[in-house]
């Protein structure tokens, strides 16, 4: 299914789309934090830059060798590409290159100078995965397969038409081939039968690919299909929208009668829901020996890897959605960012383009551009910028056999003429009539006609976004007023859009706001943004100014205003910097007249006065290390400015984020009111591009209906229970007090002026009002130098003291790092760390308050719990596991930091408290290498707890795209169940419910007639999601300032076979468990304590040095001292 929000190879900083700021009474975390429309809790957590979200990068995959059949002509031909050397003629100071080898050269966007002598990247090798049809064809030659034993009931074979499977970025079909397996070894032939089932020597499947058929024959009997999501089907590099990426596979599963809207204009399709099955809902299990019962029925069989590498019989598929009516809602409808649209079944031709020279880059679409203005002038073509080009009409005299080769030339921007070959060919036919069979069959998620979702990406794009930067997946241009966010940034507005198949065909709409260099002088921006002295070299200025500036600089891009002065075009001249060099009274060269070839040597101050007639103003200050990295071009500071409209993959500090955060938090209404703007810009409605390829688009918000559940009633204080109003609730006791004996106050490098007593009185108050026994502090010192931390921390040892308070110092970034290093890697104490900003100003009975919910916590107290009366359906009987997992990435620019993944389970009857276990890996591996361990060691916690092993393992993994789906089924969830087997034997099967948790989206809900955001509770589950898989969005909490953001869950395992409506109230219900406030947060409690836990990983780890090739080979588990695990398994929160 279509959505937005895939992620790329390449992680990309996020623009902040709307978000809430911290109450004061929370500003006393340990670390900064900040968060978008979300609650009290979401914003606790840690500033960690505007980084997409984005990156991930795949698990590599074993190739399983295949016979592959002759390809049809209709298949897409890759045309490899060819680098060719460009050669230009400096026009500024080449300074001769020193002794020190300089850094590997970065990518240089097209404007260097000289020859180009550009090192090869360092690239894996690419992994390709194999691809088996979902059917075998026609007899060819076989090879015997050793597959396990399975006892099942034969079933007669078919003659079975179907298309062939994209299983790659290139989306080239691959036959697959009939394996002969031994009678003795032979299972049931599963297939899932979507409608009423036609003769047995006729039964048509189709792959919605876009490709042309082929025929097959049936299996024979007791041969077992591969699995879609295998390593054999996993596609690699999608496109944009839901499921994209996916491996394709057979079994479209029927979807059930939704609710419509009335309000849905009359002119658009409705979607057309398919006959009901007479077969119940399956859930995701693995088929067990014997005889094939109904469930197991529809499963689909398929080899797949383990986590650890091996290869098991493995049966999964995405489960169905289960009708439930059993829990009390309220009906409500709301209006979406969704835009219906109409596809007419057209034929669509596809066309490789091959542009050579592929570099530079920026030069690519202008040679293009050239190139169809000569030959195609009136032809309607939508380019995707990169490779292909699709049109209705057929292209003159581009044939599938030969390629139409034209050459171009024209200047660039740096006077430097480029010549390029641009050709096209035709590779086939994209049949967009397979959107609407797709869509209208409710096929699974796994198998969407990517093809088509591309070619529909590509025509939205084409012709509506040419004013606009693009940056990743969004498009933005320069407001009027641009909000300046210091240190030379200013936040530009965007908008995202993608195209949604789900029941029917949407267009998402958003705003986005972004970072970008402020076009300026760069003398300018060291004076005025980082207000650092100009007639001084940066290196000898102290501060963090100097750092951030050279961080700033680093991969900007640049214009000469002097020196290289104009081409012949009248543009100045871009480069890209590298670093800072030394002053131009420093740096000297060897200068040679173009006319006598005299040569002199001069410096950099020298040249520009004597040749370029340029006195310089700062002649002392730095010069600027441009162009490509293997030439020395040095231009003073003051002749460079910063070009325009540059969207750049850094990592924000904390007051620009902190600036952006604030100014993209928009009101409902305003959000609103902004997304409608934008949709009368566009004007989809009118587009005659859009016309032109079939498609028909609306200008107005599409309405859904939605329903609001009923919040749970909580456990607090002393017998005595509440219900949340508004997702919030106050308590003065909590649930379960824990004693703070034993304690101890430290102030590091404090202002001496502050009132400590006071902080201490109002804990003590505080803490005796909620409930818990507080003594008087064992343990007080408020001057403590930290070079001498972690002799304080042995002291406080010594005397017995298990817990500290400690106000770090905001003079001091690492400080933070620091504490929690020492006291739970090197010493073993607990702590809470307060800032020195909220005691001396902020300290207050609610901030007191605030703070004591994770005191309570981390003594291994419950400050609320679930009342038993209330508690979801698949809870009551105990036995549950609640897991949490995620992991983090580095932003771009930070290459020598790996990710770090993390894993939480619940370890008590009422699901809040949990154990959490950390490892290292490869930097943008999405995938959790180690989830297998990791969960054994759960298990063990577990089972030490509660004195047996959990029936039940709910698991809620965030941060996974759709195109990651079937990697998630290949490798983590078949990690639970290795993990549980080796635990409790080879045979124990428990039941999985496993949660894709999905934040990164532009999905937004609104009220029709209120400027208010949705009631926490807020659930949608039809239409705008997958018509027959378990895929809803929820709100859980009230957003305190901005539009808040639903969070999307979608199940791809339901072992237990648990009703929708029972598994939304689960979801709901967990984001009430949360420690550290008394509101529902965004998403799932075990899911936020994940990114907690990483967050605390990135504190234990920090100045740490890692080396990438070997957490590649061994990924490198994190763990604190054992003194802290016995002290407390919340010790994180």
């Amino acid at each position: 299914m279509g959505r937005g929000g895939k992620k790329k190879g390449k992680k990309e900083s996020t623009p902040v789309e709307e978000t809430a700021s911290a109450l004061e009474s929370l500003n006393v975390t340990e670390t900064p934090s900040t968060s978008q429309g979300q609650s009290v809790a979401d914003v606790e957590k840690e500033y960690t830059g505007l980084t997409s979200g984005g990156t991930k990068q795949r698990e590599k995959k074993e190739k399983e060798p295949q016979k592959k059949e002759k390809e049809p002509l209709s298949q897409p031909v890759v045309t490899p590409s060819v680098t060719v050397k460009t050669v230009s003629t400096p026009s500024v100071v080449e300074v001769q290159p020193k002794k020190e080898q300089k850094e590997e050269e970065e990518e240089e966007d097209g404007l260097g100078l000289g020859v180009s002598k550009r090192r090869p990247r360092k690239r894996g090798k690419k992994q390709t995965a194999p691809t088996s049809s979902e059917l075998p064809v026609q007899p060819v030659q076989t090879q015997p397969v050793a597959v396990p034993p399975v006892q099942a009931q034969p079933v007669q074979a078919h003659s079975v038409q179907a298309r062939p499977v994209q299983a790659h970025v290139q989306a080239q079909p691959v036959q697959a081939h009939p394996v002969q397996v031994p009678p003795s070894q032979r299972s049931a032939w599963q297939t899932q039968q979507p409608h009423a089932v036609p003769p047995a020597s006729s039964v048509k499947t189709e792959f919605v690919g876009g490709e042309q058929p082929f025929q097959a024959s049936a299996p024979p009997p007791g041969f077992s299909q591969p699995r879609p999501g295998s390593s054999q089907n996993v596609a690699q590099g999608a496109g944009r929208g839901r499921g994209r990426g996916h491996p394709q596979r057979t079994g479209d599963v029927p979807f059930d009668q939704r609710p419509r809207s009335s309000q849905v204009p009359s002119s658009f399709p409705q979607p057309v829901p398919s006959s009901s099955s007479s077969l119940p809902p399956t859930s995701v299990m693995p088929v067990r020996p014997g005889p094939a019962s109904t469930a197991q029925s529809q499963a689909i069989a398929t080899y797949a890897p383990t986590a650890g590498g091996g290869d098991t019989l493995c049966r999964y598929k995405i489960p169905k959605k289960i009708l439930g009516n059993t829990v009390p809602i309220r009906a409500i409808q709301v209006i979406t960012n969704y835009l219906q649209m109409a596809i007419q079944p057209l034929k669509i031709y596809r066309y490789d383009v091959s542009i050579k020279p592929d570099r530079p880059k920026k030069a690519l679409p202008k040679a293009y551009a050239i190139s169809k203005s000569r030959h195609f002038k009136n032809a309607v073509i939508a380019f995707d910028q990169m490779k292909n080009c699709y049109t209705v009409e057929k292209l003159p005299n581009v044939t599938e056999y030969d390629r139409f080769i034209t050459n171009v030339e024209f200047v660039d921007n740096n006077g430097k003429t480029m010549s390029f070959e641009v050709s096209y060919k035709f590779t086939g036919i994209v049949d967009l009539g397979t959107l609407n069979t797709y869509m209208q069959s409710g096929g699974t998620s796994l198998s969407p006609p990517t093809e088509a979702i591309q070619c529909i990406d590509v025509i939205l794009r084409q012709g509506t976004l040419e004013s606009y930067v693009k940056a990743g997946r969004q498009f933005f241009q320069r407001p009027s007023r641009p909000i300046d966010l210091g240190d030379g940034l200013e936040m530009w507005t965007g908008l995202f859009q993608s195209a949604i198949f789900t029941s029917m065909p949407f267009v998402n709409i958003d705003v986005a706001h972004k970072g970008f260099p402020r076009q300026q002088p760069l003398i300018e921006a060291l004076k005025r943004d980082f207000r650092l002295d100009p007639v001084k070299p940066v290196e000898v200025q102290r501060g963090r100014a100097n750092e951030s500036f050279q961080s700033f600089l680093k991969g900007l891009r640049v214009v000469a205003t002097v020196g290289g002065d104009k081409t012949n075009t009248g543009q100045k001249r871009e480069f890209i910097v590298n670093g800072l060099v030394g002053s131009a009274t420093r740096e000297r060269f060897t200068y040679e007249d173009p006319k006598t070839g005299a040569k002199q040597s001069m410096t950099v101050a020298e040249y520009f006065i004597r040749i370029k007639g340029a006195r310089l103003q700062y002649p002392d200050q730095n010069c600027v290390w441009v162009g490509p990295r293997e030439k020395t071009i040095y231009y003073p500071m003051e002749l460079l400015e910063v070009a325009y409209g540059q969207a750049q993959n850094k990592q924000l500090n904390e007051r620009q984020l902190s600036t952006m955060v604030r100014q993209a938090a928009t009101p409902p209404d305003d959000r609103k009111r902004k997304i409608e703007e934008v949709i009368r810009n566009m004007n989809y409605s009118r587009n005659p591009t859009f016309a032109k390829f079939g498609l028909k688009i609306s200008n107005e918000f599409y309405p859904v209906n939605a329903k609001i559940l009923k919040p749970p009633t909580l456990e607090v204080g002393r017998g005595q229970t509440l219900e949340p109003r508004k997702g919030a609730w106050q308590a003065n006791q909590v649930y379960r007090p824990e004693a703070l004996q034993s304690w101890g106050f430290l102030a590091i490098e404090c202002d001496p002026n502050c009132d400590f007593n006071r902080v201490i009185d109002m804990m003590m108050k505080m803490g005796r009002q909620m409930g818990m026994n507080v003594s008087p502090p064992a343990l007080t010192h408020y001057n403590v130098n930290i070079r001498d931390l972690q002799n304080v921390l042995f002291s406080a040892l010594e005397k017995n003291v298990k817990f500290l308070f400690i106000i770090v110092s905001a003079r001091g970034r690492d400080y933070y790092h620091r504490v929690k290093q020492l006291a739970e890697r090197d010493v073993g104490i607990l702590t809470q760390c307060i800032r020195e900003q909220t005691a001396a100003t902020r300290m207050n009975p609610q901030t007191a308050k605030n703070i004591l919910l994770k005191v309570n916590s981390k003594l291994m107290g419950i400050n609320q719990a679930l009342d038993g009366r209330c508690m979801p359906k698949c809870l009551r009987d105990g036995g549950v596991m609640v897991v949490g997992a995620d992991v983090t990435h580095p932003s771009p620019d930070q290459t020598s930091i790996p990710s770090i993944a993390a894993v939480t389970a619940s370890i008590d009857p009422k699901c809040f408290m949990y154990n959490i276990e950390l490892s290292i890996q490869t930097p943008k591996k999405e995938m959790i290498v180690e989830f297998e361990e990791m969960m054994v060691d759960h298990l063990k916690v577990y089972r030490q707890h509660q004195k047996a092993l959990p029936k039940k393992i709910f698991v809620f993994r965030d941060g996974v795209s759709e195109g990651q789906f079937a990697q998630v089924m290949n490798s983590e969830l078949q990690a639970v169940h290795n993990a549980y087997k080796t635990m409790a034997g080879p045979n124990a099967k428990p039941e999985v419910l496993f949660l894709l948790v999905q934040k990164r989206h532009h999905t937004r809900l609104f009220l029709p007639n209120s400027p208010d955001n949705v009631d926490p509770g807020t659930v949608v589950d039809t239409n705008i999601v997958h018509a027959s898989e378990l895929d809803f969005y929820l709100v859980s909490h009230q957003a305190i300032k901005g539009t808040a953001r639903p969070t999307r869950y979608h199940a791809v395992c339901n072992d237990g076979c648990i009703p929708h409506d029972e598994v939304e109230q689960l979801t709901y219900y967990l984001c009430h468990l949360y420690s550290r406030c008394m509101r529902a947060v965004s998403y799932p409690t075990p899911t936020y304590y994940a990114h907690l836990a990483c967050l605390r990983a990135r504190s234990l780890t920090h100045g740490e040095k890692f080396d990438n090739s070997a957490l590649e080979r061994n990924p490198k588990r994190l763990r604190v001292m054992d003194k802290i695990l016995q002290y407390s398994r919340m010790f994180f929160v």
